[in-house]
C-alpha cells in the first residue's frame, strides 16, 4: 500500500536551479505522488517553468500568488491544498536522490515525522566535504520540550503525516515553518531520523548556511532582541502545545523570560536545569556544558 504523498514546493525567483530540482522530484521512485507548487509572484521565468512541466504531467498543480506573500505563507498555502496523507516539502534549488521519498516512507512507522541527513553541494552541484550532520546535531525528537531553545529537523528533508498540520497551522513569522512543523510532530507521535543523505543541499549566495547565520546575527545582534525572540518562541510553544504538563512548563518559562527580576532568573535557571536533558538535547553538550548554559540564564546572558 502506498498512500498519496503531496510534494509541496515554494518558488520565488528560482529559475537558475529550478529545472534540476523538478527533474529530481519527478524521478522519485515512490509510485503515488502529487505535486503542489506555489509561486510567490516571481518576476523571472520560475512560473513559466512550473507551467511547462504542469502541462505535461497531470499530477502537478500550480498555485500562483499575485503578490509576494513570503516564504512561510507560500508553504502554508501549499500545505493547505495538499490532498496526501503525507506531505514532503521541497526547496527550489536542491535536488533529491531518487529513493528519498521511498526511504522516508519506509522509515516513518508510527512517528508523525521523519527527516534525513543531507549532503551539501556548491553552486554548480559539486559535493562539498560536509554534511548537515557535521554542522548540526541530528537526532530523533520525542518531547515538545526538546524544541524549547531550538531544534534542527530541516524542512527540505522532512516527510510528515497530515496530522502535524493540526497544531502547526497557522504558521508564525517568529519561527521558521520547519521549526513549527517539527514541534507539532512532537505533540503527536514524535520525530524519527535516518542518518542517510537523501538531499543535495545547494549552497549559494542567497541560500547558504553561513549567510543564514550572518543574517540571524545581524537581525538579533543585541541581547534585548535575542531575549524577545526567545520569549516569542516559547509563547508560541505554550499556545500550541497539546500536552498539559509541558504546556504549563512553557507558560511559566515564558513568564520568567518576560521578567528579569532575580526571582524570574532563578526560576528559569531551575526550570531549565530540571528539564535540561530534553530542553538542551539538540545542543549535544556535556553535563558541564549544559550547566554553564543554565548558569548564563541566571545572569540574563542569552
Amino acid at each position: 500500500m502506498h498512500p498519496l504523498i503531496s510534494v509541496v514546493m515554494a518558488t520565488y525567483q528560482g529559475e537558475k536551479y529550478l529545472k534540476i530540482q523538478i527533474e529530481s522530484l519527478l524521478a522519485q521512485d515512490y509510485p503515488n505522488l502529487e505535486f503542489i507548487w506555489v509561486d510567490d509572484a516571481s518576476t523571472d521565468q520560475s512560473l513559466s517553468i512550473l507551467k511547462a512541466y504542469a502541462n505535461q504531467d497531470a499530477r502537478i498543480h500550480i498555485i500562483e500568488n499575485l503578490k509576494n506573500e513570503g516564504h512561510n505563507a507560500a508553504f502554508e498555502k501549499g500545505m493547505k491544498a495538499a490532498n496526501g496523507e503525507l506531505i514532503a516539502l521541497s526547496d527550489q534549488d536542491d535536488y533529491w536522490v531518487p529513493t528519498k521519498l521511498s526511504a522516508l516512507f519506509n522509515g516513518i512507522g508510527d512517528c508523525s515525522l521523519i527527516y534525513s541527513d543531507s549532503q551539501l553541494i556548491d553552486q554548480v552541484g559539486r559535493e562539498l566535504p560536509i554534511k548537515m550532520s557535521d554542522l548540526k546535531r541530528q537526532i530523533a525528537y520525542n518531547s515538545p520540550l526538546m524544541y524549547t531553545f531550538g531544534a534542527w529537523a530541516p524542512g527540505h528533508t522532512m516527510l510528515f503525516k497530515k496530522e502535524v498540520l493540526e497544531t502547526a497551522l497557522p504558521l508564525s513569522n517568529w519561527v521558521t515553518h520547519d521549526y513549527l512543523l517539527g514541534f507539532s510532530a512532537t505533540c503527536h507521535n514524535g520525530i524519527a531520523y535516518i542518518a542517510i543523505s537523501l538531499v543535495h543541499y545547494r549552497q549559494h549566495e542567497s541560500n547558504a548556511i553561513g549567510a543564514d547565520l550572518k543574517k540571524a546575527k545581524k537581525l538579533y545582534q543585541n541581547r534585548a532582541e535575542r531575549k524577545l525572540r526567545i520569549c516569542e518562541r516559547i509563547k508560541i510553544l505554550a499556545e500550541r502545545c497539546c500536552y498539559q504538563e509541558e504546556k504549563q512548563i512553557f507558560e511559566q518559562l515564558y513568564l520568567d523570560f518576560l521578567g528579569n527580576s532575580l526571582i524570574n532568573r532563578i526560576r528559569r535557571f531551575k526550570t531549565v536545569m530540571k528539564y535540561r536533558e530534553d530542553m538542551l538535547a539538540y545542543k549535544g553538550k556535556s553535563s558541564l556544558g549544559n550547566f554553564m548554559y543554565c548558569f548564563k540564564l541566571l545572569f540574563g546572558i542569552y
